[in-house]
């Protein structure tokens, strides 16, 4: 780590007990998580449960940290998702401040930060570091406080003149620096400077996966995850709000520390997944459980690479969320918390499932509306099932192999044609051609095994409007 080790070699810090808050909360590791943490030198996990509640902290959840006792300079980067901070000189000056709640086994444990711009921060120290250096110093042992940090300029040859107050795109954590340490610490609330509006760039957008009432466009790979799927149950509380589906799925968690639900993709990759990973995007799933405070993590991964004895490899990036409800269904919306390895964001093609990570206890769960990445050639435009004289119900089975049911009602007699349509909105197949039916049910027959796996659309045209289905085909 040579661009950090050296950072505060040449700085002569001082302690202050100031309190002033920095304007932007960027990570409270439950439903803030405006920054990622590309390299920690140590054990960085986080969420983790709070291990002392207080008037300072009460947080459910905050970041844990083991230094590396074997790094004279442990770091841990802070890079706000996809976009940079902006000017920093109010916090130079003193009239903001960064701030962090801190909990330290010891009394005197220094906590320093540095302010970088990343694109610059690719040679030997200074190169990239913004001006000085702030530092804090803690006053309690084995309790919280909160950590406001003091601005001490930096000394000639101690900085990169090049960088200025609107070049800092990241922050570098030291704590306990110039030491070997390889104590454990807990982190919460950090906040530092402001934000500028995050970019945006193309990609994947968010993608119904399964309902289990006729759309589905994963499948579950049964010799790869550890519990057991029924993906055809009957919800077990419908409500009008929370949940009004009729068929949901169970899922039985196994006594595995780390069970797995795995899927893929059908019949296409997952588009660039970056999006998520900036969180201005996120994957949503409803969950029924038997108890609040149930962390869900999903990682995405490129199955090419990842196996389940060679973490991190092949993993892209990971995202979690907590239960909050007994026996009722909620909508668990995932946060982008970590990006374990450099596997690219276009080669994501396996969605990993797991349900109360590090844990050993048997769980029954329900599951419904899996949204995630769409995947390529996904149109997101609306789909039309019904009309005031004809509706379009979902296939069966969907994903099929062979012969689909196509079930239609008309209100009123009516020309009516079927036909299936790819990604590319080419027609492959003619199942009803301008035909005239009377008023009544009917069910059209597709012999999906004339067709390549992947994903549909099943287009009902009554009398000129379109309705459409989508279709999995294995």
């Amino acid at each position: 780590m040579k661009i950090f080790t050296p950072i505060l070699c040449l700085a002569a810090l001082v302690a202050t007990g100031t309190q002033a808050a920095a304007q932007t909360l960027y990570d409270n590791f439950e439903n803030t998580r405006l920054v990622s943490y590309p390299i920690a030198l140590g054990v960085f996990t986080h969420p983790t449960a709070n291990p002392a509640s207080s008037t300072v902290n009460s947080s459910p959840s905050c970041a844990l940290y083991t230094r590396d006792a074997g790094q004279q300079y442990a770091v841990i980067v802070v890079k706000p998702n996809n976009t940079a901070m902006a000017d920093v000189s109010a916090y130079v000056a003193g009239t903001k401040r960064i701030s962090m709640k801190f909990r330290s086994p010891a009394v005197g444990t220094v906590v320093e930060a540095v302010l970088q711009n990343s694109r610059l921060n690719t040679a030997n120290y200074p190169t990239g570091k913004f001006g000085g250096d702030f530092r804090a110093t803690t006053t309690v042992a084995n309790a919280w406080e909160t950590l406001t940090f003091t601005y001490i300029p930096g000394a000639s040859g101690g900085f990169d003149p090049a960088v200025l107050p609107t070049d800092v795109d990241q922050m570098v954590l030291l704590v306990a620096p110039n030491t070997k340490t390889g104590e454990t610490y807990y982190i919460d609330d950090l906040m530092g400077p402001e934000l500028l509006a995050p970019v945006i760039t193309a990609g994947a957008v968010s993608q119904l996966y399964d309902n289990y009432e006729g759309t589905r466009v994963i499948k579950y790979i049964a010799y790869k995850s550890s519990g057991g799927l029924n993906a055809d149950t009957l919800n077990p509380a419908p409500t009008s709000t929370a949940n009004p589906s009729t068929k949901v799925a169970r899922y039985t968690r196994s006594a595995n520390q780390y069970d797995v639900l795995v899927v893929h993709p059908q019949g296409a990759a997952l588009a660039d997944v970056t999006p998520f990973k900036n969180n201005t995007v996120r994957m949503t799933l409803k969950v029924y459980s038997t108890a609040p405070g149930i962390p869900f993590q999903i990682t995405l991964q490129d199955s090419t690479v990842a196996a389940a004895n060679n973490y991190p490899a092949g993993r892209n990036s990971e995202y979690t969320a907590t239960t909050t409800a007994t026996n009722a269904w909620e909508t668990l919306t995932f946060n982008y918390v970590n990006t374990p390895s450099a596997t690219s964001n276009t080669s994501v093609n396996e969605i990993v499932l797991l349900i109360a990570p590090n844990t050993f206890a048997r769980r029954r769960l329900y599951l419904d509306d899996w949204t995630g990445p769409s995947l390529v050639g996904f149109v997101t435009a609306a789909r039309t099932v019904k009309t005031a004289t004809a509706a379009f119900a979902p296939a069966y089975p969907n994903p099929t192999s062979g012969l689909t049911n196509l079930p239609f009602s008309l209100q009123k007699p009516a020309v009516v044609s079927l036909a299936v349509y790819d990604n590319l909105g080419r027609r492959v197949a003619t199942v009803v051609e301008r035909q005239t039916r009377p008023a009544g049910q009917f069910t059209a027959e597709l012999n999906a095994a004339q067709l390549a796996p992947g994903l549909y659309t099943c287009r009902l045209t009554v009398d000129g409007v379109a309705l459409t289905r989508p279709l999995s085909v294995e």
